[in-house]
């Protein structure tokens, strides 16, 4: 039988964290996937690690030689059975109930294509720095992806249709490349705002070609521009206030005050919230 889910990762030269991630990924409390790995020619130690492993939804793929990440999910993803696909990185983890959360809300909400999450920033040793949540109305993310990515790619989980594949033509942001092409596509993406990833910044993640990913994204944001003019002036202004609610929830976590500003102002912010739902 075809598993449900077919998690996919590409990795290379990730022998610090790999063991991590994959570990995470076998003790998800859904348990029906298939977990397809493609080690990309990696020269360390990540290719005797991920066979250390000995579970049967482990589908290893092997490269001879580094094709990069984009060319190398692509492999995955033509290898995918499952009915959806989840992606993470070789050196990300997720909540252990990530994605038994993301499955229920698929299935009950059939008009999705594509959800993630919102995230923790976690260092080298697992420590947080800080967390970013993702607004989770598809109207919203229509407007605002454009202008910025709004989507972690280790968090995401979509239909596995066979009509996308990641693009070629960008080395870098190929991620954003492929949400902003489902989104032209007709495809409603959105987000589940719970923490549900960890996502780890460290020195190996972080681009050494800054320049090269502006130029990408700009084109991107300039080729996708049209898709803002699909949403009216009077509904813009509403979205950017119901934004500002989710940015000052983070940075009010940041700062460990929740409980005390949910005091201060708790039916002021309800009763906005209230309000904004209805006229949205």
């Amino acid at each position: 039988m075809k598993p449900r889910i077919s998690v996919i990762t590409a990795v290379y030269n990730s022998e610090d964290f790999i063991w991590e991630t994959i570990e995470n990924v076998l003790n998800q409390t859904f348990t029906d996937f298939e977990y397809i790995i493609i080690n990309d020619g990696s020269s360390d130690r990540t290719k005797e690690i991920i066979e250390s492993f000995n579970d049967k939804r482990i589908v290893l793929i092997n490269n001879k030689e580094n094709i990069f990440p984009k060319k190398a999910l692509n492999i995955g993803l033509r290898k995918a059975k499952g009915k959806y696909i989840a992606i993470i990185d070789g050196d990300d983890v997720w909540e252990e109930d990530k994605l038994e959360v993301q499955y229920n809300f698929m299935e009950e909400n059939k008009d999705i294509y594509l959800c993630g999450t919102s995230a923790r920033y976690i260092n080298e040793r697992g420590r947080e720095l800080r967390r970013f949540r993702k607004y989770n109305k598809p109207n919203i993310l229509m407007w605002r992806l454009p202008q910025s990515c709004g989507i972690i790619h280790s968090s995401i989980i979509f239909r596995n249709t066979g009509e996308f594949f990641y693009n070629d033509e960008y080395p870098c942001a190929f991620d954003y490349a492929l949400y902003l092409k489902m989104l032209s596509k007709g495809k409603l993406i959105t987000n589940i705002p719970r923490f549900l990833v960890r996502y780890r910044v460290h020195g190996n993640s972080i681009s050494s070609k800054r320049e090269q990913q502006k130029q990408i994204t700009d084109k991107l944001q300039n080729e996708y521009s049209y898709l803002n003019d699909l949403v009216g002036n009077y509904k813009k202004f509403f979205y950017r206030i119901f934004l500002l609610l989710f940015y000052l929830r983070t940075i009010v976590e940041k700062r460990g005050t929740l409980i005390n500003l949910k005091n201060e102002l708790r039916l002021r912010f309800t009763d906005d919230e209230i309000k904004l739902r209805r006229m949205l």
